[in-house]
Order: structure tokens, then sequence, then C-alpha cells
């Protein structure tokens, strides 16, 4: 069934170069002032060229129509079916009148004849029974049109080897063509089903994922509320309190890597985001100052705007995400260095924000990998952080989603720097 409508298709190619052919000998011997009475069996030739210039287009138009019809409707399959057969009978025979034409001891020159069995054999996908018909047809009508040329019986034998020589090889190479496109077939079409599956797979793992993730934040929050409310006991001795915050900062790492695969599973799904110009010297200061209000670390954070507002399309959820990524990964990574900077830019026609730090760096071996889901690149903070490596998968997904993009500059043991390009709208 799946290969009907590539032999609709090459009828109407084949159809459409034959007709043109004939309309270029029909020029010749109209307009042309050549010698062509001169040339053998021209008058055979001429009547010839009028019948095919009348039934090719039938082919052309019919198969044309008959495309549209089976993309609709399959039940038009068997019609298809007969109408390519005719076809690829019909040009067979016309090359094969072509060959009698042109000597009427075909055996002495069978070009056309062959040319014709090829192209058939080649362009065409036929079932067993189909090319089995074709070539048995095709030798009885050679046969038969033979008794109009020949009568000396060795003559008859050898243009009839001739043409089951032609036939055989015919049904060799449509077979090859068949089995060859068939397999071709069977492999994308077990690619395609794979493809399904790993879909099916991955929809589904992201639910499962998106369900776990999001019923493990009420759990924690919970702790971390019972946490902050046992904080307020002014007698909690030292040990307690320091256990208390560990309990915290457990909460808050735990929260984290909700948020990532929780990110990661709506990333995969695929949806586009809603965005709006947003002033990007404000929403990053807000970014900024919530870090600086939170923070429980010595790391500082400079940011440097431009004087001019700079606006951009973006969706302020998820790009807030993704500064958050980049923020919290700048100063796992800070080591020793007391600040990070965050800086934006806009330059011909493209807008810069940089989250730069003075760290440890990335291994220029890892630097390949560093976007990468689950990536080998994960590494632990400076501080002993630990990370999934989802992080920045997450932040290069967004980015792209904006339309942008993404670039890492990066040297071991003097920092790193994560800049995200964007369009800017006036």
């Amino acid at each position: 069934m799946y290969y009907i409508q590539q032999n609709l298709n090459t009828t109407q190619i084949i159809s459409l170069i034959y007709f043109l052919l004939c309309v270029l000998v029909r020029i010749i011997i109209e307009f042309l002032n050549l010698p062509l009475k001169k040339v053998t069996h021209i008058d055979d030739y001429d009547q010839a060229n009028w019948i095919s210039l009348m039934i090719t287009p039938v082919f052309y138009f019919g198969s044309m129509q008959l495309r549209h019809f089976f993309e609709a409707d399959k039940k038009y399959a068997t019609i298809a079916r007969i109408v390519v057969f005719l076809f690829s009978l019909y040009f067979i025979i016309g090359a094969m009148r072509a060959t009698f034409f042109s000597m009427h001891n075909p055996r002495n020159t069978m070009v056309m004849y062959m040319m014709g069995l090829i192209i058939t054999g080649v362009f065409f996908i036929f079932e067993l029974y189909e090319t089995l018909a074709l070539a048995l047809i095709t030798g009885v009508s050679f046969a038969i049109t033979l008794t109009f040329y020949q009568t000396d019986f060795n003559e008859v034998f050898k243009n009839n080897l001739a043409s089951i020589v032609l036939l055989a090889v015919f049904f060799a190479i449509s077979r090859l063509s068949y089995y060859y496109r068939a397999d071709n077939f069977f492999k994308l079409k077990a690619i395609e089903e794979k493809n399904i599956e790993i879909e099916k797979a991955s929809q589904v793992k992201n639910e499962i994922l998106g369900v776990v993730a999001h019923d493990l934040r009420n759990p924690l929050a919970a702790i971390k509320s019972l946490a902050q409310l046992m904080e307020s006991d002014k007698k909690m001795d030292d040990e307690n309190m320091e256990n208390l915050q560990m309990i915290k900062a457990s909460c808050e790492k735990a929260t984290s890597i909700i948020s990532d695969l929780l990110e990661n599973a709506h990333n995969e799904m695929g949806n586009e985001f809603d965005m709006k110009p947003i002033e990007l010297n404000k929403f990053l200061l807000l970014i900024v100052d919530e870090w600086l209000k939170n923070k429980t670390d010595k790391t500082n954070i400079l940011f440097y705007g431009t004087k001019q507002p700079v606006y951009a399309m973006i969706n302020s959820e998820k790009m807030h995400r993704a500064m958050d990524n980049l923020i919290s990964n700048a100063v796992k990574f800070s080591g020793t260095s007391n600040h990070i900077e965050i800086s934006l830019n806009e330059l011909n026609e493209e807008v810069f924000i940089a989250v730069k730090d003075f760290g440890v760096g990335i291994p220029e071996d890892l630097l390949p990998y560093i976007f990468d889901r689950f990536s080998k690149a994960s590494r632990k903070g400076v501080r002993g952080e630990e990370s999934i490596g989802l992080g920045l998968s997450i932040v290069h997904e967004i980015v792209r989603k904006h339309t942008g993009e993404i670039v890492v500059n990066s040297n071991e043991k003097k920092g790193t720097t994560f800049t995200i390009k964007l369009r800017p709208v006036d």
C-alpha cells in the first residue's frame, strides 16, 4: 500500500517527460526542414507519435487526479494500481514499438526496448504477480508483433530469445528494486515506531516526574516551616540551632532540585512561552536584590546596568529561573572570591546579559558538555554542594525558546562568564 503514492508520482513524472519528447518529435517533423522522408519507416514513427500525443496526457492527468483521491481515501488503491500497471505496459510497448520501427529485425537493435524495460523496472515498484504479468504480456505482445515483420523460423526464434533475456533482466531489476525499497521502508517504519515509543515513554516519565516533584514540595515546605518556628525558641541551644540550619539548608537544596526537575519536564513538553516586553535593568536589579536579601554566604553580587532603558521580549518567570540557575552556579563555584558580577549591555542590535564569577573555572575538556542534560560536566561546588546536572541545560532551553543564545567563556582558576544574547525591542 505504501508504494502506490510513489508509483502515481512516478507515472505523472514519466508521462510528462514522455509527452514532452513526443511534442519535440512532432515539432521536428512539422517545422524543421529535414529530409525525413529518407528515414526508414518514417510513416510508422509519425503515426506512433500522434497516438502517443493523444494517450500520454490521459495517464498524466489521470495519475494526478488519482493521487489526490488516494491521499483522501485509500479505497482508490485498486484503481491506482491498475492505472500504474497500464501505463507501465503502455510505456514498455511504446519502447518495443520503436525497436520494431527502427529495424524490422529487432534483435539487431534492442536499445529502445531495453531502455523501456530498465526504466520501468527501476522507477516503479511492483508486487511479484504484477511483475510476472508485465513480463508475460510484454513477451506475448513482442511475439505477436514479430509475426508481422518476420516469417523465417530462425529469426523468429532468435528475436524471441533476445526478448526473453531482456524480460529476465527486467524481472531481476524490478525485484531488486522492490526488495531494496521495501527494506528501506521497513527500517523507516521501525525507526518511526521506536520514536513514537520513546516519545510516549518520555511523556509518561515527564508526567510522573511532574507529579512526584510537585507532591514532594508540600512536605518539604512543612519541614522548613517547622524549622523556622523552632528557631524562634529562645531556649534553643547552639547545637540544636545548627541542626535546624542544616535542616533548612537541606530543604532549600531539595526544593531547588525539585524545581530543576519540574522545569526540565516542562521544557521537554515543548510548550512555547508567553512573552512580553520587559525593561531588563529593573528586571535584573530585582533578581539581584532578592539574592542579596536571602543569601546565606559571604559572596556579594554586583550589578552593572545601562544608562538607557533596554527592553526585550521575555517570559519573566522563565528568565528569572534561568538567571537564578546562573547566579546559583556562579556562587557555587566562586571559591574564595567574595563577589560575582552581573552586567547588561546593548550592542549592534543585540542585548547581552553576562554572569561572571572569579572562581575555579571549568576544565576545557568539560566545556562541550556543559549544557547537556544530566551532564557529565556536573561537579560538586567548592563547598561540597551536590549537583544533578540539570541547571545549565534548563538555562540553555529557556534561552533557546526566547530565540536567544547562551555562550560560556571559562579559564581554570580564573573564573567563568555565561553570556545570554537576546534581541532588543523598541
